[in-house]
């Protein structure tokens, strides 16, 4: 026994190294298989570490959907295209086809913080505000049309999840998506019809032109 040898340093389990370790096992093998056991064996260490930096696997799930949610805004902040709108929706469904197990974490499992998106659409309406095509809405009108801007978007972008589409290049999902999005704004912009449709209950008729009315759910209003 060599009673000189240094002693190795012990390892340090810090808060990122663990949510470092649970992102990748979500873009690897998804949502499902972050565990304090998996992410344990992947540490090389017990789940002790993980316990001591967080107080619950939903605290650890809450903190690694935040750090996924970071991503998420990073790409659909980038600018991609002049209008604001458009460039984030761009983002997003590349988002699906570059992270799919990011993307599926985020939006096609169900969770318990969803309302963590309000915050992230107000960013998005505030941007929109410098804009000529949005600047005469009121803050109100910018966040429904951002609501109803992303239901478009992540039907292409779940088209992009499964894998549907041939080509899914960003060139080819840029001209889909203007063809897609562009009426849809025109549209809005020309009837009004930009109210939050996230909080409302009831809809008019389908013949009618007139927007759904804009009735607040209180179990959603926290989003605004």
């Amino acid at each position: 026994m060599n009673l000189g040898a240094p002693i190795p340093p012990r390892r340090r389990y810090t808060t990122d190294r663990i949510l470092g370790a649970a992102l990748h096992l979500v873009r690897t093998q998804g949502i499902d298989a972050v565990s304090a056991r998996a992410l344990a064996r992947d540490l090389g260490c017990s789940t002790a570490p993980v316990f001591r930096c967080f107080d619950s696997m939903d605290a650890l799930h809450e903190a690694l959907l935040d750090r996924i949610l970071e991503l998420f805004v990073e790409a659909t902040e980038s600018a991609r295209d002049a209008d604001p709108l458009f460039s984030a929706g761009l983002g997003m469904v590349l988002f699906a086809a570059e992270e799919p197990r990011l993307y599926e974490a985020l939006f096609l499992r169900p969770h318990a913080w969803t309302h963590k998106w309000g915050p992230v659409r107000k960013r998005l309406a505030a941007r929109m505000s410098d804009h000529p095509r949005y600047a005469h809405l009121p803050a109100a009108d910018r966040f429904g049309l951002v609501g109803r801007a992303s239901i478009l978007a992540h039907g292409l972008g779940v088209e992009v999840w499964f894998r549907r589409l041939p080509d899914p290049s960003a060139e080819v999902l840029r001209t889909l998506l203007h063809q897609l999005a562009d009426p849809m704004v025109d549209a809005a912009l020309a009837h009004g019809w930009t109210a939050d449709i996230h909080s409302v209950r009831s809809v008019s008729s389908p013949s009618s032109p007139v927007d759904v009315v804009a009735q607040t759910d209180p179990g959603v209003a926290h989003v605004q």
